[in-house]
């Protein structure tokens, strides 16, 4: 059965973070409390670290997977759900005043073997901000996103400009050549046109001149 384990702690309305760490087995749950004012934003970060015993130190590892779970314990809400990777990012926002249960569980790490789970060491960064005022923070990101968008957009436009002119020159090249390829052609028919004028009349004068010497 998952063992579950309750750390209290009662925290300023101002704006401050937390940090700590502590242990838990593969699949075991850690919970503990916050205090918080309506309206706030909680944010934070949190990264395991799994125990070798071979190495005999804490190493992080890929394939754990980590669960978060956030309720308002008297409106008996549940405002987070997050599954995620071995270290990542957290955020919800506290709908109502009052405690908060928050919940980690880390699944994957199996260095302690078959009969036994491994340790793994959470560290956990927690950070209360100001009230979430309609949204402001995701407006502001959304306009972010807005922007790259439009950055994006505005450098595709330059490829699509610089693609057209590519093939524009391409073209005048590709007409140039033919235009070469066909002079040189004509010029080469002129050229043997004229060496077998000259070699006509060579063969016509010589023979003339063999004829009058009574040669042939």
């Amino acid at each position: 059965m998952l063992r579950s384990a309750f750390l209290f702690a009662i925290l300023a309305i101002a704006s401050l973070t937390n940090g700590l760490h502590f242990y838990l087995r593969d699949g075991e749950q850690q919970c503990f409390l916050e205090e918080l004012p309506k309206g706030f934003l909680v944010t934070g970060h949190y990264k395991t670290e799994e125990w070798r015993e071979a190495e005999k130190r804490y190493i992080e590892n890929a394939g754990i997977t980590v669960s978060m779970t956030a309720d308002d314990n008297d409106a008996l809400h549940r405002v987070m759900n997050q599954k995620g990777s071995h270290q990542g990012k957290f955020s919800f926002t506290a709908g109502n005043a009052g405690e908060h249960t928050i919940c980690v569980q880390a699944h994957g790490a199996q260095a302690g073997g078959w009969l036994t789970s491994s340790i793994v060491k959470f560290t956990l960064d927690i950070g209360i901000g100001e009230a979430d005022d309609g949204g402001r923070a995701a407006i502001e990101k959304i306009k972010d996103i807005s922007e790259k968008i439009r950055i994006l957009n505005a450098q595709l436009e330059e490829i699509k400009v610089e693609q057209k002119y590519q093939r524009e020159r391409e073209l005048e090249f590709d007409a140039a050549t033919s235009s070469i390829r066909r002079r040189v052609i004509y010029w080469a028919f002129v050229q043997l046109a004229i060496v077998g004028a000259v070699c006509f009349w060579q063969l016509r004068h010589l023979r003339r001149f063999f004829e009058a010497k009574k040669l042939v």
